[in-house]
């Protein structure tokens, strides 16, 4: 166990400086989800408590859904269909960051919290909802923020971080003349767990236009959630054991750790303060490859898989004209080098490498060499 010893720094005025705890909190973010056999009437008296006449209704869509109208309440959106048959009744539920943040005023006015919320949500809609998509943020607002964001790209520059083989990358953008901030990145937008860290001091100056001095220290520490896994993380926060930054902290101690030295068997003191005394926490999931998957839902959704059949029906009714016949040109098709690299990573998940070779001979002839593909095989 850590003995959680917090450090005095002494400003250049002489004044103490206590990191501190207290001064880190967390909040939600962003949150999607999906309602089945559920109506707008319904949604909106018995979880949101907001009136339907508070919402501005207009038409909308959303690539992959039919919904086809969109109830507005401020940045907070729901989408669903404006006539819908009852038994495919269905209500897209998209938090925003701000979204987020007028909704926890409401929820204080109401007199509850998010716990509450998520309980309301487990307990009322039972099996009839999916949460697609759930970011908390850890804020860490001391004067003496326990890390820099650059202090965490030059340990992953030097290889010092282990998160379950996902890789980092970092972006930098312009916030005043020559300033610029950096935001780490650390797994994919597409994987179940992405982490991301910026200075949200930064961030919030350049939108609000005011000086950093004014907004002060703001270090933000964000995971992003998709799928099963914010599923598990929103029941998780419905039973109430424990806060919601005892709960992210425990998260980020089980999936991500950066280390002082090559051998990754020192932790910098500083990353054991900022995590404190909580144990690590352990959500049985599978670590799925999405690249492929999400080729798939393209495929699928995005009008490829109905084109397909539309040309298949001309060629068996010897209707194509001067159309190409698209099931004889599979034949002769050849991959590209990201989609070989997409369907190597799925193949090595499922255990099938004795294909890869085959993979080879179907791609493009510039090729890819193994060297390549074999570094993007181990799962994210």
């Amino acid at each position: 166990m850590i003995h959680l010893v917090m450090p005095k720094v002494i400003d250049r005025r002489g004044r103490g400086l206590k990191t501190s705890q207290k001064n880190v909190t967390a909040k939600i973010d962003w949150l999607q989800i999906i309602f089945y056999q559920c109506s707008i009437e319904e949604l909106l008296e018995t979880l949101l408590k907001i009136e339907k006449d508070c919402f501005l209704v207009e038409k909308a869509q959303i690539r992959y859904k039919e919904y086809d109208v969109c109830y507005s309440y401020g940045s907070l959106k729901i989408y669903t269909y404006d006539l819908p048959a009852f038994e495919e009744s269905e209500c897209y539920l998209v938090f925003s960051g701000d979204a987020c943040s007028l909704y926890e005023r409401l929820l204080h006015s109401l007199e509850s919290n998010w716990v509450m919320f998520f309980q309301q949500l487990v307990t009322q809609f039972s099996q009839r909802f999916k949460v697609k998509r759930l970011d908390i943020a850890l804020d860490d607002r001391n004067k003496q923020p326990y890390f820099k964001v650059e202090q965490l790209i030059k340990l992953c520059k030097k290889k010092r971080y282990e998160s379950r083989k996902r890789k980092f990358h970092v972006t930098e953008s312009n916030v005043a003349g020559t300033k610029t901030s950096k935001t780490l990145y650390i797994g994919k937008r597409t994987s179940d767990v992405m982490f991301r860290i910026y200075d949200k001091d930064l961030e919030t100056a350049q939108k609000e236009k005011r000086a950093v001095q004014e907004i002060g220290s703001w270090k933000r520490l964000e995971v992003e959630f998709k799928r099963d896994v914010a599923q598990a993380i929103v029941e998780l926060i419905s039973k109430n054991t424990d806060s919601l930054e005892e709960l992210m902290r425990s998260f980020v101690k089980q999936e991500l750790n950066f280390y002082s030295d090559d051998e990754h068997t020192k932790i910098p003191r500083f990353w054991e303060r900022y995590l404190g005394n909580v144990a690590p926490l352990k959500i049985a999931r599978k670590y799925e490859i999405r690249g492929l998957k999400d080729t798939e839902q393209w495929f699928v959704f995005g009008g490829g898989l109905s084109t397909l059949k539309a040309f298949d029906f001309l060629a068996n009714h010897g209707a194509l004209g001067n159309l190409q016949n698209m099931l004889q040109a599979i034949q002769d098709a050849e991959l590209s080098r990201p989609l070989t690299k997409k369907v190597v990573d799925h193949l090595v998940d499922i255990g099938r490498e004795d294909l890869i070779e085959e993979i080879y001979l179907l791609t493009k002839k510039e090729n890819l060499k193994k060297d390549k593909v074999i570094q993007s095989q181990a799962p994210l």
